[in-house]
């Protein structure tokens, strides 16, 4: 679905998605269970989670986009997004059933080996939220890392209930240096977020600890040679995704979970 003007385009959307006015700005996406990006050693990707995406027509520079949510389930997770190489099938099925029975099935051998992808973002794993990334560079399977745990003042999570969530706002950043991609977070708000852990560590909200406040931005990771031999004119995909892994098989026609919301708002692309 092309997004008007703007250049983005929306991939495995549901009928609920709204287009905003302006991309840039803020916008929505809604993922049901099953939806996900990942590569598994030897198995074609797994690309149906919800995304918005723009084809650049020069080289890829920086991308920055700040990502908030209330998740419920394990592996919950939005961020950013970028694939090298070419652009994920769209033509994924809505319903649960077919969306289980569509993954790992929608993408050639030769997509695998010659498509990269790297996702970053906030994920919920055992009921702690944590700055995640992956990356596919190769056909042995994506690789994952992830931050320590994110502080979460707003967390009331319970893993015993299915209504309890935790939220958290972060903000993502993909930056190109030479061949290789760098991936960096923010927390924003960081004092506010982080008292907590000062008064824990001794440090009272006026004389925080000099090193944790040395810089606000946090480097994740570098993908050595990610953009190496791939990008050409019109060969980069960047934007943002929000997925909801959990493998569920209704029960009924009428059995429903409900869908991970992920808000995205001050999305840059340069």
């Amino acid at each position: 679905m092309e997004l008007g003007g703007s250049g983005f385009k929306a991939i495995n959307v549901g009928s609920n998605f709204e287009q905003s006015e302006d991309v840039h700005e803020y916008f929505a996406l809604q993922a049901p269970p099953n939806t996900n990006i990942q590569r598994k050693p030897a198995a074609s990707d797994d690309v149906t989670a919800p995304m918005v995406l723009k084809r650049l027509q020069q080289s890829f520079l920086l991308a920055e986009v700040t990502v908030s949510a209330e998740f419920a389930m394990d592996h919950d997770q939005a961020g950013l997004v970028i694939f090298a190489g070419s652009l994920p099938d769209e033509s994924i099925p809505r319903s649960p059933a077919s969306r289980r029975s569509s993954r790992y099935s929608g993408f050639g051998t030769e997509a695998l080996a010659t498509r990269r992808w790297a996702k970053a973002g906030l994920e919920f794993a055992r009921g702690e939220l944590h700055a995640a990334a992956s990356v596919a560079i190769s056909t042995c399977g994506a690789d994952w890392s992830s931050s320590a745990r994110m502080p979460s003042p707003f967390s009331n999570f319970d893993p015993f209930s299915l209504t309890s969530v935790a939220s958290q706002s972060l903000r993502i950043r993909f930056e190109r240096v030479d061949q290789s991609l760098w991936i960096s977070y923010e927390i924003p708000n960081y004092n506010e977020s982080e008292m907590d852990y000062h008064l824990s560590s001794g440090y009272g909200p006026e004389q925080p600890n000099p090193e944790e406040l040395g810089s606000r931005w946090k480097q994740m990771r570098e993908v050595t040679g990610f953009f190496a031999g791939v990008e050409q004119k019109g060969n980069i995909w960047v934007g943002c995704y929000a997925s909801r892994p959990t493998d569920y098989e209704p029960t009924n026609t009428w059995d429903e979970v409900d869908e991970l919301v992920a808000e995205f708002e001050d999305l840059d692309i340069l």
